[in-house]
Formats: structure tokens, C-alpha cells, sequence
């Protein structure tokens, strides 16, 4: 009968500080460039130009059907066939960035078009700028309704950045395949790893509520749940 042992692990938790290091990074990259991706989709999705509109609904109908596998496999071999080599880490940060700034552009543009049209209205009647608009009025607003499905998108691009391991990214999943292999110890370096991604996407989540009561805590007192 199998019997389940973490200590023949021992031997290679040495590189995992550097493989947690890189996943936390392109993670953290990715989600950075997703949500400019995504605030500029949806300034696009909720714009007057018909052509405009259109541009942002076809990158999000279509990088919302396309497998991320298959989009790291288009950036990572695609480009190469045209003469364009990426490397590993960034084919993988350039596919988590298209994946999820689709998703990043709904998301804002659910909180955009949350905002009364009066706000528009008796803000530019002020004499407000597009930028004064956005940063003063609508932004604040848009942050406060989307930080929870913000919050779960984020976990789901540090779960999403497992597929890098598919390129040779040397992330948190090309440790787990490497234990694996050397000791034969899958079902202990499968455990491993799934226990490291919820204490990942635990912290996230943590942070996201955090995040949450304190947008709420500056809200007017009309908008606090």
C-alpha cells in the first residue's frame, strides 16, 4: 500500500523559494498590465465611436473563448514561426495579460455603466475635464462596486500562471513535475503545490476584503453596505 510522505521532498525545497518567486512576479506583472488592459477596453466597450465599441467587444469575445493553454502556445511557438522569439516568461506574461484583461474589460465596464448618467452630466456641468471625471468622480465609485470579482480574477491569473510551467518557466508547477519525476513522489508534490496555491489565493483573498472594507469605509455614508 502507497504511503504518503512529505520528507523525500526535503531534499528539493531548495530551488522552491525561487520557483514561488517567479510565479509571484509574473502574477504580479500580469495583473498589473491586465487591469491597464482592462480600463482601456472598457473606456472602449462604453465609448460613443461604434468602431471603438466594436474593437473592444471582438478582443474580449475572442480571447474570452480561447483556452489560455492555447493562447501561451500561440505567442510562445506562433511568433517564433514568424521570426518574433519570446521567451519563455514573457510569452506566458503576454498570454495571462490578454486572457485576463478581457475579463479585466468587462469588469470595469460592469462598473462604468453602474454609474448614474446624471453623474456624467452634473460633473461635465461643472466644468470637470474627462480626467478630472474619471479620477474624481467615476474611478472612486467603479473601485468600490468591482473589488470583489477584481479580487477573484487576481487569484485566478496566480492559479492561471501554473500553465507557464508548459514553456519551461521554472514557476511553482515546473517544481512540482521536477519532485515528481526525481523522487516518484507525485501525490506528495501534488499536495505540496496545492497547498502553496490556496495559501496564495488565501492572501489574495485576504487582501481583497481588506481592500473592500476600506473603499467602503470612505464612501459617502448613502453607499455603505
Amino acid at each position: 500500500m502507497y504511503e504518503f510522505d512529505l520528507s523525500g521532498l526535503l531534499p528539493y525545497l531548495q530551488p522552491l523559494p525561487a520557483a514561488i518567486v517567479t510565479t509571484l512576479w509574473l502574477s504580479v506583472l500580469a495583473s498589473l498590465m491586465a487591469i491597464g488592459v482592462g480600463l482601456v477596453g472598457a473606456l472602449c466597450r462604453t465609448h460613443r465611436s461604434v468602431l471603438l465599441r466594436f474593437a473592444g467587444a471582438a478582443y474580449v469575445e475572442v480571447l474570452r473563448n480561447i483556452p489560455l493553454l492555447v493562447v501561451i502556445y500561440l505567442i510562445y511557438f506562433g511568433l517564433a514561426q514568424v521570426g518574433l522569439r519570446v521567451d519563455g516568461f514573457n510569452s506566458a506574461l503576454i498570454a495571462l495579460t490578454l486572457n485576463a484583461g478581457a475579463y479585466m474589460t468587462e469588469i470595469f465596464r460592469g462598473g462604468l455603466v453602474a454609474i448614474p448618467s446624471g453623474q456624467f452630466e452634473a460633473a461635465r456641468s461643472q466644468g470637470m475635464t474627462a480626467l478630472q471625471l474619471y479620477r474624481w468622480v467615476v474611478f472612486p465609485q467603479v473601485f468600490r462596486i468591482i473589488y470583489a470579482p477584481l479580487g477573484n480574477l487576481l487569484i485566478g491569473i496566480v492559479v492561471g500562471s501554473s500553465l507557464a510551467s508548459v514553456i519551461g518557466v521554472e514557476e511553482v508547477t515546473t517544481w512540482m513535475r521536477r519532485a515528481g519525476d526525481e523522487t516518484f513522489r507525485y501525490m506528495e508534490s501534488f499536495f505540496a503545490v496545492g497547498v502553496l496555491y490556496v495559501v496564495l489565493a488565501q492572501a489574495i483573498n485576504g487582501g481583497r476584503i481588506l481592500t473592500g472594507r476600506w473603499l467602503l469605509s470612505k464612501a459617502p455614508t448613502g453607499m455603505r453596505r
